[in-house]
């Protein structure tokens, strides 16, 4: 017996509503899932040995080329027309010692024209407003010699944009700790200047700061900073080339030997030894309970010097106007030890604390081919008697220094 047409509407109909059910539910079902796939990692923390997907998520996208994180480390200098973001006409945190664009440094102009590409990946440019965003109600303290202080005067003229800061009971000083707040974001930076991190004096009344031997005390961190740091949300730590420098070294209550101090009878220990031991005590003082200190370190590798044809104090000079290649120089023996004794030590304080506490800003590869950023002899009008006459050490400002701060931000923000 056939149905008849009313029947078979019935069953047309019913077909039709249950596969118009079937379609929605599929399409929930789809939605739910893509939903999940793309917002479950900003939810979660993803574990360190979780799948490729998730590595890659632990890292800001656009930092991460195919399934592998990008090393920020690595990479070349290249043109960015773009550049610089600000002039030491809009900001008035430049050291005049590192204002080359007031003393006419030859190539400015093209000096100032260039960024950090890592290799495999683009890292962002510095964000003013997205920094300020995630340190407010926050504070940083730079600790270490004056590349620190060249360091965050950097970050404040690329902050500059959106606040200006107010110095905290201002200081007519250059070695010596500063503090300033941007009170719109609740933010405070100082500088702890503290050239050789541990507590140090010198050998006799009435000596040169800068030429005279030192006493260091290899396993007491300076006071000038572990009495004060406690409460600081972030550390950025630095430290080494004040140890090139005449030194009595000081350990347990002994004298454990010197560095080009003048004396032929005490034994010889090598600068790259003594910023081990320096940045050993540093960081088992940012771990003690007693400091008070609680937030997370970042660990600024040390920034070579590029002298050539002499020394600082014997002619020496840099004169290049443009950025080295990647594997056209290595660093020098010294900064070389140098930094395997900071890497070395970092990983040993790192894997002793709490995952993420201590995070590497490794930037002497990136800045060993940027013998072109210095000042050189143009931190001072040519008739200037100066006590630092040139300077090859610290960084113009603007500078290749200003990518520094790309990677604090990713450091911070990641």
């Amino acid at each position: 017996m056939k149905p008849n047409s009313s029947s078979r509407s019935q069953v047309v109909r019913r077909a039709a509503s249950t596969t118009g059910l079937l379609f929605v539910l599929l399409l929930v079902v789809f939605t739910a899932s893509n939903y999940s796939s793309l917002n479950t990692d900003r939810l979660l923390d993803v574990p360190p040995n979780a799948a490729s997907h998730a590595k890659t998520t632990t890292s800001s996208p656009s930092l991460v080329e195919g399934s592998a994180a990008c090393d920020v480390a690595k990479g070349e200098w290249v043109p960015d027309p773009a550049a610089p973001s600000y002039t030491n006409a809009t900001c008035p945190f430049i050291d005049s010692r590192q204002d080359c664009m007031k003393y006419g440094k030859p190539g400015i102009d093209s000096i100032l024209r260039w960024r950090w590409q890592p290799h495999g990946c683009d890292l962002p440019r510095f964000n003013p407003a997205t920094f300020l965003r995630l340190v407010r109600h926050k504070s940083m303290a730079f600790v270490g010699d004056s590349v620190a202080r060249n360091h965050m005067q950097s970050l404040m003229c690329l902050l500059s944009k959106v606040e200006y800061p107010q110095e905290i009971q201002p200081k007519d000083c250059i070695h010596c700790t500063r503090t300033y707040h941007y009170r719109e974001h609740n933010f405070t930076v100082t500088v702890f200047w503290t050239p050789f991190l541990v507590r140090w004096n010198l050998t006799r009344a009435g000596a040169q700061q800068f030429m005279d031997p030192h006493n260091v005390y290899l396993d007491e961190a300076d006071p000038e900073w572990a009495r004060a740091v406690a409460g600081y949300d972030y550390v950025v730590l630095n430290g080494a080339k004040w140890f090139t420098r005449p030194v009595v070294l000081h350990e347990r209550g002994r004298v454990l030997g010197c560095s080009d101090c003048g004396d032929p009878n005490a034994t010889y220990v090598p600068p790259h030894r003594a910023v081990r031991a320096s940045f050993r005590t540093a960081f088992r003082a940012l771990r003690d309970e007693a400091t008070g200190f609680r937030g997370k370190v970042v660990v600024r590798t040390v920034a070579p010097p590029h002298y050539e044809n002499g020394k600082w104090y014997d002619g020496g000079n840099c004169l290049r106007t443009r950025p080295s290649r990647s594997g056209e120089t290595g660093l020098p023996e010294t900064e070389a030890a140098f930094h395997a004794a900071q890497v070395e030590e970092f990983r040993a304080a790192a894997s002793a604390a709490a995952p993420g506490r201590f995070v590497l800003l490794d930037v002497s590869e990136m800045m060993q081919m940027r013998g072109d950023g210095h000042p050189g002899q143009y931190g001072h009008w040519p008739h200037e008697k100066v006590g630092f006459g040139i300077d090859c050490v610290h960084w113009c400002l603007p500078g290749p220094i200003d990518a520094w701060s790309d990677l604090l931000l990713h450091l911070i923000a990641n």
